[in-house]
């Protein structure tokens, strides 16, 4: 059996790969094909049923859709690499919490390679599963009787440095990791891109009225800030770092980007301000803003409301809805 580099050689494998600036700025050209993500990874499994239970039971993934005893003919085969004589038995998706789906395949096939591939093969490859607390959920497996190849394995030199993970043997025999980095790797900032950021969970718990009566009053004030670096100072503290804000105009993400977007808005309506109207609703962690926008003489030249997203007290994502055009 193949063994996995030692903590510490991977440490210092990674300080030999700090992003540079020309590997960063190959990141800036348009691509070829604007992909807008990993939508699902597909893997082969012995019994769709057990691994279905598997992934529901020990991670709460979802059966979404399911096909049974696909037909495919020779030619389908030898175009995709088939064994001549294999079956399509099962193909299942699975929704996986907050990431890319997952589809499973089951094939019969007579001739095809049932072992595991070594960990260094080509072509072999293995899902990471983001979890909050790693600690805790190595525990679980473990409890689970799920083989854990090691302890959580904790970088802290390199770009991956803030990175927590650890290597676990499915039923089926397959590696899979979990990984987990809730503060983000140290390479994020030397590239500029983040790696992943798994969404805020709030358990349930709505956000208070006092911290929504504080966003509230504080959101409007930036939005009729006509100062720039006053509004970053503003938008800072109050939005989270991959804050959305969808408008009329666009669709904006990011802190600097929504500054932005509020200079403009103030430039091409001078003299305008935003008041908050009616009663601002509350339900779970959305909040209702209904609003009116104008100049002092025409205070409701336009009327809208703002649908805001509140995630561990602070703005996470706006929409924007105008009711129906200028008056």
């Amino acid at each position: 059996m193949k063994i996995l580099l030692l903590p510490a050689a991977l440490a210092t494998a990674a300080l030999a790969f700090a992003p540079t600036g020309a590997f960063a700025a190959a990141a800036s050209p348009a691509p070829a094909i604007d992909v807008r993500g990993v939508d699902h990874v597909g893997i082969n499994v012995p019994d769709v049923n057990a691994a279905a239970r598997f992934f529901h039971d020990m991670f709460g993934f979802v059966a979404v859709t399911d096909m049974e005893d696909v037909p495919v003919d020779a030619a389908f085969k030898t175009t995709f690499n088939m064994h001549p004589d294999a079956k399509v038995k099962t193909i299942r998706m699975l929704r996986a919490g907050d990431g890319a789906n997952i589809e499973l395949f089951q094939f019969d096939a007579p001739d095809s390679v049932r072992d595991q591939p070594h960990y260094d093969d080509i072509g072999s490859s293995h899902i990471a599963l983001y979890a909050d607390d790693i600690d805790k959920a190595v525990a679980t497996l473990r409890a689970k009787g799920i083989k854990v190849l090691t302890d959580p394995i904790r970088m802290t030199q390199g770009p991956a440095a803030g990175n927590a993970w650890v290597y676990f043997i499915t039923p089926w025999g397959s590696k899979m990791e979990l990984v987990s980095y809730p503060n983000g790797q140290a390479g994020e900032a030397a590239a500029g891109v983040k790696l992943w950021k798994a969404p805020a969970k709030e358990a349930g718990r709505a956000p208070d009225r006092a911290t929504v009566d504080s966003l509230v009053k504080h959101y409007v004030a930036m939005l009729n800030d006509p100062d720039a670096a006053s509004r970053a100072r503003a938008i800072d503290t109050y939005y989270t770092d991959d804050t959305i804000f969808n408008d009329p105009e666009g669709l904006i993400q990011g802190k600097a980007g929504l500054n932005a977007l509020v200079g403009k808005l103030q430039a091409a309506n001078e003299g305008f301000a935003f008041r908050p109207v009616g009663t601002v609703t509350l339900q779970n962690g959305a909040v209702r803003v209904p609003w009116t926008f104008g100049p002092a003489s025409q205070p409701k030249k336009i009327t809208g409301e703002d649908i805001l997203t509140v995630v561990d007290g602070k703005i996470a994502n706006t929409t924007v809805f105008l009711h129906g055009a200028p008056h």
